[in-house]
Parts: structure tokens; C-alpha cells; sequence
């Protein structure tokens, strides 16, 4: 039976490798696609790297077999091309390090590269060069090869050629490439760069540590030859993490590390190991009592060294360095009906605290071309132009953060680079996010350096981009509202919520299109609200009007809208498919905002030029159509899906259209109007609502909202308990 163990574990470490191959593959295009980068020369040649290695086991596992069924040229045949690709796959992992980390290609490397290549096809396939690959009777794995010499003073030579090809290619080569790795290290760019070199150094000694134990144990399990590429997963496992590591190592984390690694690794194998002796000695004559205790136990040591690793990663010397989690809970606990230097001291110790900078500004729009610093000494102000070819740049490009090692490295933005860096040149900083409402910048917060020595990596990234509409709702509240040393200063008792409906009402589109008349109103019941209208011009024939409520209320609620009144402007100048607008807005809702928001309301489209409207209910209450044709009102919201319970709302939302005649009506409302009760405890309801779109159908639009907003007022008798927001939309049409 050895022999066939030997044959599955090969194809069984093949396959796992071609799958972690295909699983590296996609995180990398995934990443590329969320950062907006290309895939790296390195993450494809590590992939690379990986299916040529499973290969080899692959190659191992069919050479076991030809050992045993087929002939004996055949299996050595094989053999030969199996140890000869050994060969080259050491090759090209030493041309990866003498390239990391940029993959660029050099003719004298690849002139050496060639040159082994065929050195290692000549030493394998020469003449008594590698003789014979066998399993013998007893389960042997037997590789015979000749003399390299003759004789030397009479005496033969002691090295036959097979150890000669592995020295070269498991020893002197990766050696050679090793300590040139090292030099490498000392002159590199950076201390990121300088890292990763000593990695792929590390990875050489971790490969030939398991080359020497496969030594060691062939003379106790002869087949374990068999297993001989094992020696090159560390080195493949540190290649992906020299690729992947984005962030420098200090003291504290290579302790953290090892620690962890000693007690969550080391310590529960040595013991299990040590326990496996004891029941083997105790149990030998009843196996299946011994492996039905040894699972047991193993089990329970696997789920107690799990529970006591993340009791240990709590503790402040343990504690991880992903800080995204509490992080979070600082930025979303922000209450903005503190003092505002409250509020920025806040934010800058948060970041300070959590990730690890030493300097936090915050530069806003003065109004006047310039972004300048808010509360902060005169002599730490950065004053810049608004109009900076780099912003423009990264605007276009989609990048809104962006750290200062990407900046000189990135080819994507080779044409603005030396524009970026002087601007962290100039003020002090290592990374900095653009705060953007459309192509209008409202706000930029510049980070200085870590205090660890590190450098923002895809970690910071990633963080940085879930909560980008938590760091927006900082900037625009200082460039509308606090922002006392450049806008002015603003009166403490007018109520923040008020200013910003105030500013997003003064921001919209009103619709000018001579076919149709448009009024709403929006009034909150507690002067803090997170519902909303908006009106969006695309161009002279098309608008897009939108009503509905994000959940919660109060300050939270307001700031929520103010995001995604924002959020939707950016996304139109993305895509001109209305229903990968709403499906957009859906997966920013559920992905970036606080967990548990919600939308619901309408999202309707007019087009003027075929008199129009296209529609998409998010789960309004009401959407109605009075048609004078008829002279009926009826609802006609279809199905509606709420915006951000689901991550892909594709299947869920459908877009309706209705033809409109001149005097026609369009009426949406939110759930203040329809479900308010009055004293009685009776509920308004839609009727009501339909019978004030007959009884009033002659005004103008703006009336219509208002007088349906005064009959529920009347009906109540009491101060109303939420918010309530209308829209109406009379078609003119031609007259």
C-alpha cells in the first residue's frame, strides 16, 4: 500500500495547489478591480510559480505509477522530464527574486536563465547521468545515476551525478541568488522593498530546512523521495506574502507574530505529537481504539488552542494591528451637536489612536479657490488652489485615496506624480483622501506619517474606503456649517439638520422643461429628518426626480441623506443606465454606510422627448396618477424592493413606465402622510390622500404638496410625530 499513499498525496497536493493558484488569482483581480489597479507582474508570476510546482507533483504521481505498471524506459523517461522541470522550476524562483520587485525583464538574466536550463536537461538526460527510477519489492523509491569521475588518484569519485544536479539546483543556485537577494536589500528604495527581499532570503532557508528533513527520513520511509517538491512550498508561501505584505514589520509585530506562531502552532503540535508516542505505546494492538482517541483528542486541542488564541489576541501585547472594527465605532459615535473643535479633536485623536499617524488636517473649500486648514494655529495652515491638475487627475482616474508609496510607484498616474508627491511634500503628510461631491471637491483630509515607521498599506485602503462616507459627512459639515475660520462664524443656536436640508434644497435642479410643473414639500416633525427630495437634470429632455427617507432619524437620519444626495450625483457621472444607478446606490448603502441604513422611496425618470416617466419603487408607500382623461386617481407603484438589505439587487427592482397626457398628475408621498393617526387613533390613508389630488387638481403643483400637507394637519389635530414629504408633477405637455 506505500506506494499508492505516495501516488494520492501527489495528486491530492496538485490539486490544492492549482486551487490556491485560481483562488490567488481572482483576490488579486479583485483587489485591482476595487482599487482600480492592474494585476501585478508579480501576483502572475507567483500563480505562475504555483501551477508549475503542482505540475511537478502531478509529473511525481504519474512517474509512482509508471514505476509500477508500465515499463521501465517509460517511468524513466518520465523521471528524467520530472527532475529535469525540478530544475528549471528552481531556476525560475531565482529569477523571481533577482527581479522582485518590480518583474521587470533583464536580457542577462535570461541569458543565464537559459543557459541553466539547458544545464539541467544535459545533467539529467546525458548518458549514466540518471539511470534508473524504481519501486522496488519492498516499496523502495530508487534513483541509480553514474560516477561523475572515473577515478581521481586512483581513487573513484565519491559524488555520482544525480546529488551533483540537486546540489546545483536545490544548494549553490538558490546560495548564489540568496545573498544577492541580501545585497539587494541593503540598497533598496524602500524599507518595504528592503523587507520583502529579506523574505524571499528567508524563504530559501525554510525550503532547504525541509529539503534536509527529506533527507533525514528516506533512510526510516525510502518513498518520502517521492515527496521531495515539499521542500518548495515555504518558499512559494513567502513568495505570496513578500507579494501580498503591504506593510512594513517592526519589533512589535515580529514578536506579536512569533509569540502567536510558537503557542497557537508549535506548542499544540509538539504536544500532540508527544501524545500520539504515549497512545501508540499504550494502545499498538488495537489501532482503531488508538486513532478513535488520538481524533478525540486532537479535537479538543484544536478548539481549546482557538479559544485561547483569540482570549491572548485581546490583550494589548497581543493585540492584532487590524483596527477597523473599533475604529469604526469611533468615527460612527461622532455626536455633531458637540463644539466643533470638540468634533475635529476628536476625529484627529481617533486616527491618531487607532491608526497610528502623528498628524491629522483637515482642509476645506474657502470658497474663493483655495482649500484652507479649519481650526487649526496659524502656523500649521496649509493653504492650496482648489484647482491642482494632480485633484483633477485623480478624480477622473477614480481614486480619491491615495498614499504616498502608491504615488511612486503606480504608473497609472505617471503623468501627475511629481505634482502628488509635492503635495505631500509640502504639507507633511503620507496619504491623503479627497472628499468630492461630483467633480467639486468639498474636502481633503491629509495623514502624516506613521509613528511605527510603516506606510499606509491595502489594509489602511480598504478601511479607508468602507468608511469614506463616514470621513464625507466630516468634511461637508465643516465646509457648510462650522467651519468658522473660512466660511465665517456660524450662530451655535441655528440647528445643524436645518442647515443642511436648507443647502441641499438650494443644490437641486429645479426642472425648467416648459411640460411639466413641479412642487414638493418636506417638512420634519422634529426639525430633524433624513427624508429628502431631489431633482436632477441629466439634459434638456430628461430629469430625474427622486423622493424617499433614510431610516433612523435625528442627526444620524440627516447626515445619512446628505451622503446619499451626494453618493448619486457621483454615480450619474458613471453610468446612464437608470437601473444600475438604483442597484449602484443599493450596494453603497449596504457596503459603506453605518449597518441597518436603509432607503425607501421612488426613483422616476421624465423623458420630455417621448413624454415619459420611467420609475423604480424602493419600497414607497404611494406613488399615484391622476389622468384627466378618466378623471380618476390610481396608484401605480408596482413592486418595490428597500434599498440596502440585500448585496445585489438586481433581481429584486423592475423599471415601470407611463405614458403622460397633458394634465395628467404625478403625486408620491412618504409614510408621514399616509400612516399619521389622528386623536381617535383613525388612520389618514391613501383615500384621502386621492381625494385631495381631485379636489385640488386645478392648482399649480407647489399648492397641491401644500394643501395635501395642510388637510393632514387639519385631520391629526395634533403636532405630527414624523416626517412628512410630497412631491407632485403636473403635465402641461404641449399647451
Amino acid at each position: 500500500m506505500g506506494p499508492f499513499i505516495f501516488i494520492i498525496l501527489n495528486v491530492f497536493i496538485s490539486v490544492v495547489l492549482v486551487t490556491l493558484s485560481f483562488a490567488i488569482d481572482s483576490d488579486a483581480n479583485v483587489r485591482s478591480s476595487s482599487k482600480r489597479r492592474v494585476v501585478s507582474k508579480e501576483a502572475n508570476s507567483t500563480v505562475n510559480l504555483i501551477l508549475f510546482l503542482s505540475s511537478l507533483f502531478a509529473l511525481m504521481a504519474v512517474t509512482i505509477a509508471l514505476c509500477i505498471w508500465a515499463p521501465r524506459q517509460l517511468s524513466l523517461l518520465v523521471g528524467r522530464i520530472t527532475f529535469m522541470l525540478m530544475g528549471w522550476f528552481s531556476v525560475n524562483c531565482c529569477y523571481y527574486m533577482l527581479t522582485y520587485p518590480t518583474g521587470e525583464k533583464s536580457k542577462v538574466l535570461t541569458a543565464l536563465q537559459w543557459i541553466f536550463y539547458v544545464l539541467a536537461a544535459y545533467l539529467v538526460f546525458r548518458k549514466n547521468g540518471l539511470n534508473s527510477i524504481n519501486v522496488d519489492y519492498n516499496s523502495n523509491f530508487v534513483i541509480s545515476s553514474g560516477l561523475v569521475f572515473s577515478g581521481v588518484f586512483g581513487r573513484r569519485a565519491s559524488i555520482t551525478w544525480f546529488p551533483l544536479f540537486m546540489a546545483i539546483y536545490l544548494q549553490l543556485l538558490p546560495l548564489i541568488t540568496m545573498l544577492m537577494v541580501l545585497v539587494k536589500a541593503e540598497n533598496a528604495k524602500t524599507k518595504l522593498e528592503a523587507q520583502g527581499q529579506v523574505l524571499l532570503a528567508l524563504g530559501v532557508v525554510s525550503s532547504w530546512a525541509i529539503f534536509k528533513f527529506i533527507d533525514f527520513a528516506i533512510p526510516y520511509q525510502p518513498m518520502i523521495r517521492s515527496l521531495q517538491f515539499l521542500g518548495f512550498l515555504p518558499q512559494m508561501l513567502i513568495f505570496m506574502n513578500a507579494q501580498e505584505k503591504k506593510e512594513i514589520w517592526d519589533r512589535r509585530r515580529v514578536f506579536r507574530s512569533a509569540v502567536k506562531f510558537l503557542l497557537i502552532y508549535m506548542l499544540p503540535a509538539a504536544i500532540d505529537g508527544i501524545l500520539y508516542t504515549i497512545l501508540w505505546k499504550l494502545f499498538s494492538n488495537n489501532r482503531i481504539i488508538f486513532y478513535i482517541i488520538f481524533v478525540l483528542i486532537t479535537i479538543v486541542m484544536v478548539f481549546t488552542w482557538i479559544f485561547l488564541g483569540r482570549a491572548a489576541t485581546k490583550t494589548d501585547i497581543m493585540r492584532d494591528s487590524r483596527y477597523a472594527s473599533d475604529f469604526e465605532n469611533e468615527i460612527t459615535s461622532i455626536d455633531f451637536q458637540d463644539d466643533p473643535k470638540d468634533i475635529i479633536e476628536h476625529f484627529s485623536a481617533t486616527f491618531k489612536r487607532f491608526v497610528d499617524v502623528d498628524d491629522v488636517h483637515i482642509v476645506v473649500d474657502s470658497g474663493d479657490g483655495y482649500l484652507e486648514s479649519a481650526f487649526t494655529e496659524e502656523e500649521n495652515k496649509i493653504n492650496m488652489p482648489i484647482t491642482n491638475e494632480a485633484f483633477d487627475f485623480l478624480l477622473n482616474l477614480k481614486h480619491p485615496i491615495v498614499f504616498k508609496e502608491f504615488a511612486k510607484n503606480d504608473y497609472s498616474i505617471a503623468t501627475v506624480r511629481s505634482q502628488i508627491l509635492q503635495i505631500f511634500e509640502d504639507t507633511a503628510s503620507d496619504a491623503f483622501i479627497i472628499l468630492n461631491e461630483g467633480r467639486h471637491i468639498v474636502s481633503i483630509i491629509f495623514l502624516g506619517k506613521k509613528r511605527s515607521g510603516n506606510i499606509f498599506n491595502d489594509y489602511d485602503y480598504d478601511v479607508f474606503n468602507k468608511l469614506y462616507s463616514n470621513f464625507f459627512v466630516i468634511g461637508y459639515y465643516m465646509k457648510n456649517i462650522l467651519n468658522e475660520a473660512v466660511v465665517g462664524t456660524v450662530n451655535k443656536e441655528i440647528n445643524m439638520s436645518g442647515q443642511i436640508i436648507n443647502s441641499i434644497q438650494e443644490n437641486m435642479d429645479k426642472i425648467e422643461n416648459p411640460k411639466v410643473d413641479c412642487g414638493y414639500v418636506m417638512i420634519p416633525a422634529h426639525n430633524i429628518g433624513g427624508e429628502f427630495v431631489d431633482l436632477i437634470r441629466l439634459n434638456e429632455q430628461r430629469h430625474i426626480f427622486i423622493i424617499g427617507a433614510m431610516s433612523g432619524r435625528g442627526i444620524a437620519a440627516s447626515m445619512n441623506m446628505v451622503i446619499l444626495k451626494s453618493i448619486i450625483r457621483t454615480f450619474l457621472a458613471e453610468t446612464t443606465d437608470f437601473k444600475e444607478l438604483v442597484a449602484k446606490v443599493n450596494a453603497f448603502i449596504r457596503t459603506s454606510m453605518s449597518r441597518g441604513t436603509f432607503f425607501e422611496g421612488i426613483f422616476g425618470l421624465l423623458d420630455f422627448a417621448t413624454d415619459t416617466m420611467y420609475y423604480i419603487n424602493c419600497g414607497s408607500p404611494a406613488l399615484f396618477m391622476y389622468t384627466r382623461a378618466y378623471n380618476n386617481v390610481i396608484e401605480i407603484q408596482g413592486e418595490g424592493h428597500i434599498l440596502g438589505f440585500v448585496k445585489d439587487i438586481h433581481p429584486f427592482i423592475r423599471v415601470k413606465k407611463v405614458k403622460l397626457s397633458e394634465g395628467d398628475i404625478i403625486m408620491s408621498c412618504t409614510n408621514g402622510l399616509i400612516e399619521t393617526t389622528s386623536l381617535r387613533g383613525e388612520l389618514y390613508g391613501k383615500e384621502r390622500v386621492q381625494a385631495q389630488i381631485m379636489e385640488n387638481s386645478s392648482y399649480p403643483a407647489e399648492k397641491m404638496a401644500r394643501f395635501a400637507y395642510d388637510a393632514l394637519v387639519q385631520f391629526t389635530s395634533k403636532a405630527l410625530e414624523n416626517d412628512v414629504t410630497i412631491i407632485t408633477l403636473k403635465y402641461k405637455g404641449n399647451s
